[in-house]
């Protein structure tokens, strides 16, 4: 998240700038211009300490419609040692302004994550499982999970019927028995195309 540096612009008064005295920053900031009041042009300088280590990117001269926050970024480069100069926000032509403190200070070195190079190879379930042309036919002709407990209850309704048609001697079962039969071949049919 980049850092912001909160200015209040018209909270009591026209032209009023209300800013912190210091900031410190070792990253890109913003200048959020927060206007409570009528819309006002505001003026962002770095003094020459300041600039040259960060850049203003905006003309320096800002509108800030009224009731409205508009947002100046600043750009920040790499720095050795901790820098400090001005940021100057002004309003009504110069007659009212805000000095902040901007200190510089070189990147958070803590952030910096060693990566092992075990983390670009694939953890071992991974490797175990990688699937070849043949598992990869297998699948495809193989009955999927969903479907493998339709495929018992069709094994066992053939089973019942076959059976049944075997223990009663009578075309009417015999019939009814094929009728089951070809019901659970056609639906197995259609599962599995």
């Amino acid at each position: 998240m980049t850092p912001v540096l909160l200015v209040e612009l018209n909270r009591g008064e026209l032209h009023e700038v209300e800013a912190p005295a210091e900031f410190a920053t070792g990253e890109p900031f913003s200048v959020e211009l927060r206007n409570h009041g009528e819309a006002v042009h505001v003026h962002v300088h770095a003094d020459d300490a300041l600039s040259a280590v960060a850049r203003v990117d905006a003309d320096g001269n800002v509108f800030v419609e009224r009731e409205t926050t508009r947002s100046v970024p600043v750009g920040v480069s790499d720095v050795a040692e901790p820098v400090t100069g001005t940021l100057e926000i002004a309003t009504g032509y110069g007659s009212e302004s805000r000095t902040v403190e901007v200190t510089v200070e070189p990147a958070d070195e803590g952030r910096d994550v060693d990566v092992d190079e075990t983390l670009s190879r694939p953890p071992e379930s991974e490797r175990t499982t990688e699937s070849t042309p043949l598992t990869r036919q297998l699948a495809s002709v193989l009955p999927g999970r969903r479907s493998l407990p339709v495929l018992f209850l069709g094994l066992v309704a053939i089973g019942i019927a076959a059976s049944v048609a075997n223990a009663v001697d009578s075309p009417l079962v015999l019939v009814g028995a094929g009728v089951v039969v070809g019901a659970v071949v056609v639906s197995l049919v259609v599962i599995f195309q």
